[in-house]
């Protein structure tokens, strides 16, 4: 997006006083405690706070968590294949975003299907396109909130039918106690944004076929439709996410946001 600029980019009253209810340190550099420096990488680095609370903020405002945050795509270990097509996809948004293409991410536990969705979502957030991610369970339990408050109403509204981009992910899991809003709360948020030319990403443990008859064929051939899918394939590397993570707590490393 053109002029956009992160740096200078302001959240609106409403979202700075949801985050600041829900984290009370929000205007606290996340990096170095505002100490003005960090260590990472054996190294000790001067702290931009300014541009790692923005980012912070806006990361946040945007769903995304702090785990992500502090991750790039060189710490993605998957399939080099599915990380070429999307770094295609960032690179020609504009020509997706047009005729409303998601990313249907699909594969087996651990395969780097939250991390690259949200690595490729915080590309979009810094450009100042206006995305959200969120669980599907959160979707339902969002929806159901609204019912009881005209604030929550609109913040569905804003967040889930009208952003530019928005991420489910681990799609499928509620299926355990599928029910009939289950169902219509897909079926509705898909269909609306399709129609309205907003891409969505999703990411699951099922395969298209499984996504197909615990939805239905409509869902299946719209996901199709008005997506990209990549099958991710490879071994469960969280386990080296986390060894990563206690050497550098260990080490007494701040790991910067990016």
């Amino acid at each position: 997006m053109k002029d956009f600029n992160i740096a200078l980019a302001m959240l609106s009253d409403e979202d700075i006083t949801r985050l600041e209810n829900r984290y009370p340190r929000i205007h606290i550099c996340p990096t170095c405690n505002d100490q003005g420096q960090y260590v990472f990488d054996g190294q000790q680095h001067d702290c931009g706070c300014m541009m790692q609370r923005q980012l912070y903020k806006h990361y946040l405002n945007a769903g995304i968590g702090v785990t992500y945050q502090r991750l790039d795509f060189a710490d993605y270990e998957g399939d080099r294949d599915v990380l070429q097509s999307l770094a295609k996809y960032v690179e020609n948004y504009d020509r997706y975003a047009s005729r409303g293409i998601g990313l249907l991410l699909t594969g087996s536990f651990g395969t780097g299907k939250t991390m690259i969705a949200n690595l490729v979502l915080k590309e979009f957030v810094k450009q100042g396109y206006r995305c959200f991610a969120t669980t599907f369970a959160q979707t339902i339990d969002m929806l159901t909130a609204s019912w009881k408050s005209p604030e929550d109403r609109r913040y569905f509204q804003r967040r889930f039918v009208d952003s530019e981009i928005l991420l489910l992910d681990d799609v499928g899991r509620e299926l355990r106690s599928k029910s009939n809003l289950t169902e219509s709360t897909f079926d509705n948020i898909l269909r609306t944004r399709v129609q309205e030319g907003r891409p969505t990403f999703i990411t699951t443990n099922m395969s298209p076929e499984e996504l197909g008859e615990g939805y239905g064929a409509a869902i299946l051939s719209l996901l199709k439709e008005h997506s990209i899918v990549c099958e991710m394939s490879g071994e469960d590397f969280r386990s080296k996410s986390n060894a990563r993570t206690l050497k550098e707590i260990r080490d007494g490393e701040a790991r910067p946001i990016c």
